[in-house]
């Protein structure tokens, strides 16, 4: 009876939500339009619709295959989808229509060509982008065997997928084991699952009649062992051209000699406080932070050569990981708006400057709290490059801080770091440039990660903003307030709990089961694991109630902990130059 009981709530709920959500989707008008129609290989169109005003319409055929359907309203709010500048593009990868100038040639047998296609039109801050379902629009084949790589590809791991469905499986057949009479009852709602959320909406799934217990255990298997999307090939033909590089710098020790001194106070009362790994990216290597027991400052000891820097920074934010990076920083959009909210009391400036800004997420974040400001971003990555052309920024600097100063000086009302100066070698080097850069009258808007909260200590390396080897400095609030007034800045405002992110279990269990899960070979890592899938599906497969319970923890004892202490994983502070 509870099993039943919780089967019927999970399916409940989950046809709510894609009900929801299939119900949202607008149907085409007829008729002809200037757009240029691009269809996969099999898709079939009659008849001619009309796109309006949108530079961009995603194709959905009512007889979308129901597995498709399914993972489509799972990527996307229809409802919300234009509007919402964070929505990443998401198809049907059937078809679109698409104005000239946004129009690419796409692979028409690779599905995942579209989603990515989509994709990119949909990342341009100035161009509407929409989806529809499209009348008289057949759907060609599904391939099942593209699908782990669409799943990645919207930032879902199958092995995860398939355990979630596994267990799920595996919950509706202990129910009729259990309890058969009651237990058919949770294997109709387990079924009547597609039925319910399709029925009366625009689409109506051609498989609509295959049973579910049926076509799930398939699904697995197709999933399992699915092919490799046309970008995944190209990205393994990158990382074979890259293994050189690495191969030859593998082993090589990037550390400098050890200090004995702090760099904040000078004091020699020093503290081993972490010892760490890469666990992001998993390149080798062992790092330790120390804490200075006078002024609390936490560093890297001893810390990274620039060469050691270029080696661990390869490949994270931009090359091969410049996708996922982006997917991180488009996912949590809420710190941006609270950032721009905390100088609306102080200034509404005309030119704000960001440096570190990477692919300029905070910017686009902070245009809508600040519609008449504009922003420009600094950092010495590409992306910069690249938010400046899709439209996040009005001009982008590519390099060091102190490559501008001069260009840059008085410009600015507000400068902004974000989680930049632990990064940096050198953090009191960069206040000086800012204290320099900034008129009299201008802020200085810094946030960093706060090494004095105390899930920090607990969790030691698998604390996510200890994040090594790239976290070179690790300042607290006080020790930053001094230093800026050392510097001519007064300190007008500091945020601690309203800057936390309650996050600390789940990001801790994250990094620890990934640690534990072998990974796909790299250039950095190239040992190749026996059973890797097998063991990768056995970790994410146990982890799962672990996140469950994660997350609780972080919605309760960690938002207790902030809000009692007004302390979190973050701080902002806001400065004037006087």
């Amino acid at each position: 009876m509870i099993l039943t009981a919780l089967v019927v709530l999970v399916v409940l709920v989950d046809v709510l939500r894609l009900r929801s959500r299939a119900s949202k989707l607008r149907v085409l008008a007829m008729g002809a339009g200037e757009h240029k129609l691009l269809t996969a290989t099999g898709v079939r169109s009659e008849d001619s619709w009309d796109a309006g005003d949108a530079d961009l319409v995603d194709l959905v055929p009512r007889d979308l295959p129901t597995v498709a359907a399914l993972d489509l309203l799972g990527s996307v709010d229809p409802a919300k989808y234009r509007s919402d500048r964070w929505a990443r593009g998401a198809s049907a990868s059937q078809a679109v229509l698409v104005r000239d100038e946004y129009a690419e040639t796409v692979d028409p047998d690779d599905p995942t060509e579209l989603v990515a296609f989509v994709r990119r039109v949909k990342d341009h801050v100035h161009a509407e982008v929409d989806i529809a379902v499209a009348p008289g629009l057949k759907a060609g084949p599904h391939d099942l065997g593209y699908r782990a790589a669409t799943l990645r590809q919207i930032g879902k791991r199958p092995s995860l997928w398939i355990a979630g469905s596994m267990i799920g499986y595996a919950v509706v057949a202990a129910a009729v084991v259990v309890d058969w009479p009651w237990g058919l009852v949770a294997l109709a709602a387990y079924w009547a699952h597609p039925v319910l959320v399709f029925a009366g909406t625009p689409l109506r799934p051609r498989d609509l009649w295959v049973p579910r217990f049926v076509r799930t255990p398939y699904l697995w298997l197709k999933t399992a062992g699915g092919k490799k999307s046309t970008a995944e090939l190209r990205q393994a033909e990158t990382l074979k051209q890259a293994a050189p590089w690495y191969t030859e710098r593998l082993g090589r020790d990037y550390h400098e000699a050890r200090r004995d001194t702090c760099p904040s106070c000078g004091s020699s009362d020093l503290r081993r406080w972490v010892t760490a790994h890469d666990l992001v990216q998993r390149k080798p290597g062992t790092f330790t932070m120390d804490r200075c027991v006078r002024c609390a400052h936490v560093w890297q000891n001893p810390r990274l050569s620039e060469e050691g820097l270029g080696f661990y920074y390869r490949d994270f934010y931009d090359g091969l990981g410049e996708s996922s990076a982006d997917a991180v920083f488009s996912g949590k959009t809420a710190p941006y708006y609270g950032r721009a909210r905390m100088v609306e009391p102080f200034t509404t400036p005309a030119r704000w400057l960001d440096v570190g800004s990477g692919h300029a997420h905070f910017c686009l974040g902070a245009k809508e709290v600040l519609p008449d400001t504009a922003f420009d971003g600094l950092d010495q990555g590409a992306a910069i490059e690249d938010a400046a052309r899709l439209g996040r920024i009005e001009q982008a600097y590519r390099g060091s801080f102190k490559d501008f100063a001069g260009e840059l000086k008085g410009r600015y009302d507000v400068i902004s770091m974000h989680h930049y100066l632990e990064h940096v070698r050198d953090p009191w080097e960069e206040l000086d440039i800012a204290a320099d850069v900034l008129p009299e009258g201008g802020y200085l808007l810094i946030e960093l990660p706060d090494p004095e909260w105390r899930l920090g200590r607990l969790f030691g390396q698998y604390w996510m903003p200890w994040f090594q080897p790239q976290h070179q400095h690790m300042m607290p609030i006080d020790n930053l307030e001094h230093a800026l007034a050392d510097r001519g800045l007064i300190t007008v405002a500091r945020e601690r709990s309203k800057a936390h992110l309650c996050n600390d279990f789940t990001l801790a269990l994250l990094l620890f089961l990934g640690a534990k899960a072998p990974r796909t070979p790299a250039p950095w890592r190239p040992e190749r694991v026996r059973l890797r899938r097998v063991r990768s599906f056995l970790v994410w497969t146990l982890g799962i109630p672990a996140f469950f319970v994660a997350v609780a923890l972080d919605q309760t004892v960690n938002r207790f902990l902030a809000a009692r202490t007004d302390r979190g994983n973050a701080y902002r502070l806001l400065a004037l130059k006087a």
